[in-house]
């Protein structure tokens, strides 16, 4: 005959989500965000085929793969007076790093997390931050020995009021409280975007004009070691002008970490 132990709220607890979760899995079974395989949210084969950028030779400045010597994404081309890249990154993160080019499966990812509602990727995404960091600290130590050791606090670029509306959470937000549980580094949620406008819909100046005064912070940050969160970047307008954000209120060292970086 068993004998049934009393069972304590917690336990109650972990059974109810048990049985939440086997029933939301047996009306809509777990699949791959980025190729629908039934079982898990991110299958082995979409991550080996990610493009990885390298953070032995990937650009200090923007992040770019295979900017360790001149960088086609941030440096002006004086034959052609293209100087924009350039300008638009002064003033940007002492150093920026990426986890993979914005492509196939992981912008599916993203855009799955962001505008799908599969917010249970915001776990995956940030033991992906968290393993991009580690491992530019061991293989390219004096580029990026201590862009994790030695930060200080984690902030987030945070969505406009209309995104968070329209998605019912900020995606940079859950990412980061995550990465700061994992890293044990404190979460500091300082920084507030103004205005509505997605930038996603803008060229590279349009962002660039947008992005000038996006941002305000509710307290300051004096003497900080920042590490910035991002999802994508694109053209550098968004971190660029957060950065500056945060040195204004005293940060005295900010470096970017994003998902991924899209090649222009």
């Amino acid at each position: 005959m068993l004998c049934w132990k009393p069972v304590g709220t917690e336990s109650l607890e972990r059974l109810a989500a048990r049985i939440r979760h086997g029933a939301l899995e047996a009306v809509s079974p777990t699949r791959c965000a980025g190729c629908e395989r039934p079982g898990e949210l991110v299958c082995p084969d979409c991550l080996e085929r990610f493009n990885l950028i390298d953070p032995r030779h990937s650009c200090l400045r923007c992040g770019a793969p295979h900017g360790d010597l001149v960088c086609t994404e941030c440096t002006p081309r004086e034959e052609s007076g293209a100087g924009a890249e350039c300008e638009l990154w002064a003033g940007g993160p002492d150093r920026c790093l990426a986890v993979a080019e914005f492509a196939e499966p992981l912008s599916r990812m993203i855009r799955a997390y962001k505008d799908a509602g599969e917010q249970r990727l915001f776990g995956p995404f940030a033991e992906m931050l968290l393993d991009c960091a580690q491992h530019a600290e061991r293989v390219a130590g004096e580029r990026y020995g201590d862009v994790l050791s030695a930060t200080d606090a984690i902030v987030f670029v945070p969505a406009t009021a209309a995104a968070f509306r329209r998605r019912g959470f900020d995606h940079m937000e859950a990412i980061a409280r995550h990465l700061s549980e994992l890293a044990g580094i404190p979460l500091v949620d300082v920084l507030v975007k103004l205005g509505d406008a997605d930038q996603r819909v803008l060229g590279r100046m349009g962002r660039q004009a947008r992005a000038r005064d996006a941002y305000r912070v509710l307290e300051r940050v004096d003497e900080r070691r920042i590490l910035l969160l991002d999802d994508v970047i694109t053209t550098g307008a968004t971190i660029v002008a957060a950065t500056r954000t945060l040195r204004g209120a005293g940060a005295v060292h900010v470096d970017a970490l994003a998902l991924a970086r899209v090649l222009q």
